[in-house]
């Protein structure tokens, strides 16, 4: 009993002093640990991950539509077209190297694309909705802080998404393909080739995050949760379209930089790990604000 009491102490406070007053940072981080273990069993993490109740309807009538079928024919289609295998008969080396790299890309990009397609729908209408149905001051008064509770909210809405075995096997092997392929390329990016890893590995996981987390910020914002859909959608797109691979490399050659595969692979990165604090502050600006209400 006293142990249940504890956990259940634990998942509903996430409410962290400032970083000026902890002693050691490993303080600060042992907290957000603490939240993150109990975090599987805080009632409103597993009612958006789906353990009970119903998905909101936006949700619901985009699955009908299985994207994750549609995004496969499209892409699988593309590669068929601009990729011939029997260019590689005889040269198995050849062959082994488009099976390695350019099919587990083409499977991460469609496993990424879905997720960054579904975030916003899980998490925009999340506020939104229990506004409407005027439940949101219900959730208010439990003993979760108000961080806590969009946290878990926006968590296990991502939560419901069943993609993340597939993109952490997929995202692990095209980042160790990269690094591998770039340690042996050539002395000139012998030293980029574990950042370039790295940023390979964690780019589909930032893509997604973001979507999720600007999704969750304009349902906090806007009162309709079709408003918040549209505006969460509209952010993406544009991140997507201004933040992409091509645009960073025809910068780098316009600049005559050095090595313009390292811009395109570290530049996107560097913008998501940004948005991501924008969006981090405002979620937590909007919550104090909320809680003072």
């Amino acid at each position: 009993m006293e142990q249940s009491s504890s956990v259940a102490k634990t998942k509903v406070d996430f409410n962290p002093v400032p970083l000026k007053s902890f002693n050691l940072i490993g303080d600060f981080l042992i907290t957000i640990f603490a939240w993150l273990r109990a975090l599987p069993n805080n009632p409103i993490y597993r009612r958006e991950k789906g353990e009970w109740g119903q998905a909101n309807p936006y949700y619901a009538a985009l699955t009908r539509y299985s994207p994750l079928l549609i995004l496969g024919i499209i892409f699988l289609g593309f590669c068929g077209g601009i990729s011939n295998t029997s260019l590689f008969v005889g040269n198995e080396d050849l062959l082994a190297v488009y099976c390695l790299i350019c099919i587990p890309g083409i499977l991460i990009a469609i496993v990424s694309l879905y997720g960054t397609l579904m975030a916003p729908v899980v998490t925009a209408p999340l506020i939104s909705m229990e506004r409407g149905h005027g439940t949101w001051d219900i959730l208010r008064v439990t003993p979760q802080s108000t961080r806590s509770i969009l946290l878990a909210k926006l968590f296990g809405g991502l939560a419901r998404l069943r993609i993340w075995p597939f993109l952490l096997g997929l995202s692990l092997l095209q980042g160790v393909v990269m690094a591998f392929s770039i340690t042996i390329a050539g002395e000139s990016l012998i030293l980029w080739g574990v950042p370039l890893g790295l940023a390979t590995f964690l780019r589909p996981w930032l893509e997604i995050l973001f979507a999720g987390f600007v999704g969750m910020v304009a349902s906090l914002w806007l009162t309709s949760a079709m408003t918040a859909l549209i505006a969460a959608y509209t952010a993406v797109f544009l991140m997507k379209l201004f933040n992409s691979s091509a645009l960073w490399s025809l910068l780098a050659l316009a600049l005559e930089a050095y090595q313009p595969i390292i811009w395109s692979t570290i530049g996107p990165l560097i913008i998501y790990i940004l948005a991501l604090l924008i969006l981090l502050g405002l979620l937590w600006q909007r919550a104090k604000q909320l809680s003072q209400d």
